[in-house]
């Protein structure tokens, strides 16, 4: 399964649109999610993300990263929720006592924190999915002005998380070829199974760096101007989108 950040080669509407498109989405995602104090509207936007997900082909693979977010955002709301207690009482956490009181105000703010959290992250894999490296880092510099150093750094550091994670799966898989027992799904366990493969990934990761600085060095980086082959233009399905993008937020500040 590839990772959260690594791009999906698919030909869709969303795979089209500009890089700047769908980097302002994202932060249109997280203004609206902030404009928004009741839950529901919230959930909604996070919707909004799945059926984009979806339509873009990538649901299967962006699944996974939001599985993960839900239980992150399950631990949000169960130290949240005893917190706040202003509000109607609903219920308590433990019947027939008056321990774990949870009232109508507590609920709704956890749950405004925990959907808020799914749906502005969430928004980070699909970009990623659907954005070629090469384009993110020519939009970066050549369109936003970031410093090519900077943004070759950036890049390069999401490019070794899906290298990482492959070392991983080949370590684990070649302990298990010589008997190293690491099917497990307890996560406590699995922690402990993965922390002596920290050495070898590090040797690893060290050498693949040392790799990466000398072939820089070979092909002159960072020597002088830099130019493109590509050059990568707003399209009209670009501005449609940015008008709907900000005709929602127009619409979400109001309300």
């Amino acid at each position: 399964m590839p990772a959260m950040i690594e791009y999906i080669q698919k030909d869709s509407f969303f795979h089209g649109l500009h890089p700047i498109t769908k980097i302002l989405w994202t932060f249109g995602v997280l203004i609206m999610s902030f404009l928004f104090s009741t839950p529901l509207p919230i959930f909604v936007i996070l919707l909004s993300n799945i059926l984009i997900a979806v339509a873009a082909g990538i649901i299967k693979q962006v699944f996974p990263a939001i599985k993960a977010l839900f239980l992150f955002s399950l631990l949000l709301i169960a130290f949240q929720i005893f917190f706040v207690t202003e509000g109607k009482t609903l219920f308590y956490a433990i019947p027939f006592t008056n321990i774990g009181k949870v009232t109508d105000i507590g609920l709704s703010l956890s749950l405004v924190m925990s959907f808020r959290m799914v749906a502005t992250v969430s928004t980070i894999p699909i970009l990623m999915m659907t954005t070629p490296m090469t384009d993110m880092v020519v939009v970066l510099v050549e369109k936003l002005k970031i410093p090519f150093k900077f943004a070759f750094m950036f890049i390069t550091a999401l490019r070794f998380i899906p290298t990482l994670l492959g070392e991983v799966e080949q370590i684990m898989q070649a302990q298990m070829s010589r008997g190293y027992n690491s099917d497990t799904k307890n996560p406590f366990k699995k922690i402990i199974i993965i922390i002596p493969l920290a050495i070898p990934l590090l040797v690893s990761s060290i050498k693949k760096t040392e790799k990466m600085a000398i072939s820089m060095e070979a092909r002159g980086f960072a020597s002088g101007p830099r130019s493109y082959y590509r050059k990568i233009m707003m399209k009209k399905a670009d501005y449609a989108a940015l008008f709907v993008l900000i005709a929602a937020i127009f619409l979400t500040a109001i309300v």
